[in-house]
């Protein structure tokens, strides 16, 4: 059986579905508007933090200095980083000292050369030189880890090859200590000192033959002095490094060992 709706019944139902389908539409539009300013925020806090990031990387830069005024010959290379005041002025300060001890030194053997042999002083002259370069390990807004390595020649039958370190704390501007690296260790030194003797000691052994004459024990002992210059790298792993003489005989040069940490 049909039932016959009042007149104009149709008209109504078919503008209250046509109200329900705009509010539904409208409905629909604003979650896409929310959804859409959703992600667009997204995608600018995400290029925003990109650019921040970008921005605030430390980046080391060269800075060079040479001289070949005689008698000297210097050639030195070392680090600066843009906005880090107090980290390159103990770069600087590294380097003012090492080329002013240099020329001190050297000018003082000079003399004396002179005085001992001028006629020798006249026929071959002096020439003294200065190297400074450097390695860099962990850079990042935590921590600055570079190594000097200075090679001087002041007079005498041979020059010297040496390490200096600066471990630099970004964010309280201190020196960086392997007490700082290993806070809970209390075993830290006879630790260190274990690993890098047996490293050592087949460095030693791959590079000598044997380790006759060579002075492993005392120069790699659990004595803090012997673990002073070492490098930060980003893989968690730091390098110790042994200057020459300090495990082996000059002509062994100069050792390193890379730990884990």
């Amino acid at each position: 059986m049909q039932v016959q709706l009042p007149l104009g019944t149709h008209f109504v139902i078919s503008f209250l579905n046509v109200k329900y389908s705009i509010k539904s539409h409208l409905k629909i539009m604003k979650t896409k508007n929310i959804i859409s300013i959703i992600i667009s925020v997204l995608i600018i806090a995400s290029i925003a933090a990109v650019l921040f990031f970008s921005n605030n990387k430390l980046v080391i830069q060269d800075k060079k200095i040479t001289d070949s005024t005689k008698p000297f010959k210097i050639n030195v290379v070392y680090p600066q980083i843009n906005g880090q005041d107090d980290f390159n002025k103990k770069a600087e300060a590294i380097i003012t000292k090492e080329i002013s001890d240099f020329k001190e030194n050297s000018l003082d053997n000079d003399v004396a050369v002179k005085k001992i042999d001028p006629v020798g002083y006249a026929k071959y002259p002096r020439e003294y030189e200065l190297d400074i370069g450097y390695d860099k390990g962990e850079v990042d807004n935590n921590i600055v880890s570079v190594v000097f390595s200075v090679y001087n020649f002041e007079g005498g039958a041979h020059g010297n090859s040496y390490f200096i370190t600066l471990n630099y704390n970004v964010k309280n501007k201190q020196e960086v200590k392997l007490t700082d690296l290993f806070p809970a260790d209390a075993g830290l030194l006879q630790k260190i000192s274990d690993y890098c003797v047996k490293d050592l000691t087949k460095q030693i052994i791959a590079k000598l033959g044997s380790t006759d004459g060579t002075s492993i024990q005392d120069g790699a002992g659990p004595n803090a002095d012997n673990f002073q210059f070492f490098l930060i790298n980003p893989n968690n792993t730091i390098t110790f490094y042994f200057p020459q003489y300090q495990v082996a005989y000059g002509a062994a040069g100069d050792f390193k060992v890379v730990m884990p940490r």
